[in-house]
């Protein structure tokens, strides 16, 4: 497996130059099961610590702490989106622009009905992924669309920031999965 060695962001355009092989990791735990495959670095008590770069699913490089990504890094999800920027235990601290939204991977940009500092009513945020719909003190809640920064969607209800009620996701492999939903789970 190889891994790009340099990394050049201009905007949202990256730019990528030469290539390494690193070793499998066996001996230093990694937390996010997207990042587990290969590992180069540092580990502590048998976790990734400090500087490292992971390799699975998607990339990290950056800093680590207990094996997940914490302090600065770049984090590229498949080949669709990347962030770069501070982790705090394997959660991006994105910035956000507007009312509060409390799923930490829609912070960004919001766009819409606010109430007491919050997203409340209808409203479209823009973070790693993006959803558009009801809103109510910065949950999910109502019907809307959330779209993964894979493409993969789930249009329908929620409730307290989960799918919950009717409602379909569509992956972008052509599956649909259609009925009824309870925090995130269909039920069939």
């Amino acid at each position: 497996m190889s891994f790009l060695n340099k990394l050049y962001f201009l905007g949202i355009i990256v730019f990528v130059v030469g290539c390494q092989t690193l070793p499998p990791h066996k001996d230093c735990y990694v937390a996010d099961l997207n990042l587990r495959g290969y590992y180069s670095g540092s580990c502590q008590n048998g976790k990734a610590y400090g500087q490292g770069i992971a390799i699975g699913k998607d990339k990290y490089e950056g800093e680590f702490v207990n094996g997940h990504p914490h302090g600065k890094g770049i984090y590229v999800w498949g080949d669709e989106a990347s962030f770069t920027g501070q982790f705090i235990n394997g959660i991006p601290q994105v910035p956000h622009v507007g009312c509060y939204v409390a799923d930490p991977r829609l912070r960004g940009k919001y766009n819409g009905e606010c109430k007491n500092g919050k997203a409340h009513g209808h409203g479209k945020s823009i973070g790693i992924d993006v959803y558009e719909g009801e809103f109510v003190n910065g949950f999910l809640n109502g019907k809307g669309t959330y779209i993964w920064y894979n493409k993969d969607r789930y249009i329908g209800q929620f409730q307290n920031g989960k799918a919950h009620g009717r409602g379909v996701m569509k992956l972008i492999d052509g599956t649909e999965i259609v009925g009824e939903w309870i925090n995130n789970q269909p039920v069939n």
